[in-house]
């Protein structure tokens, strides 16, 4: 049951590739494209500086705030409280 998502993802990678084949993309000269690879670095760096800059310390701060107090206490806990005692063959719903 848990290698499903794992063949699900393979069958999708195999169909993307047959799809872009269809369409007459090569796959190899797709990614020795000079200036595609000049493009995807690019974005990289921009997208690494961002986060660096300006974005992890506000984002940080908000999920330290969510995940330690609101998320923990009120959807983590009691999901993990119920499902433990289900698990443990506990009927919940008479209660």
């Amino acid at each position: 049951m848990a290698n499903r998502g794992f063949v699900q993802l393979i069958i999708i990678l195999a169909l993307l590739v047959v799809i872009l084949s269809l369409l007459g993309v090569s796959l190899s000269a797709l990614f020795e494209n000079k200036t595609l690879q000049e493009n995807f670095g690019f974005i990289g760096r921009a997208v690494s500086f961002a986060w660096g800059e300006w974005l992890q310390g506000p984002i940080g701060a908000v999920w330290n705030v969510l995940w330690g107090g609101i998320i923990r206490e009120f959807i983590w806990e009691p999901a993990l409280d119920f499902f433990t005692n289900l698990k443990g063959g506990e009927n919940l719903f008479t209660k």
